[in-house]
C-alpha cells in the first residue's frame, strides 16, 4: 500500500545550466541541514543520495523545475 504521509522537502539548486553531481548534492544538503538547524549523516554519497535526518532515512532525487534544477528528498 502507498504510504500518503512520507515527508518530504525540496531544495533549489542556483546553478540552472549544470546538472548536479553527486559531490554538490551532499554540498546543499548540508547547507540546508545547517539553515534548519537538523543533523545529517550520510549513508552514500554517490546517486542516489540518502542520508539520514531527524533519525529517518532520505533519498535526493533531481529533477527539473522553474527553468533550474531542484533536489527533491523524500523519506525512504
Amino acid at each position: 500500500m502507498f504510504n500518503l504521509f512520507k515527508k518530504s522537502f525540496l531544495i533549489d539548486y542556483d546553478d540552472p545550466l549544470t546538472y548536479p553531481s553527486a559531490e554538490t548534492i551532499c554540498k546543499e544538503i548540508e547547507k540546508y541541514c545547517v539553515s534548519s538547524k537538523e543533523e545529517c549523516q550520510f549513508v552514500s554519497t554517490e546517486k542516489p543520495v540518502t542520508f539520514y535526518l531527524g533519525g529517518k532515512l532520505f533519498i535526493a532525487i533531481v529533477g527539473i523545475a522553474r527553468g533550474g534544477y531542484s533536489i527533491r528528498c523524500r523519506e525512504n
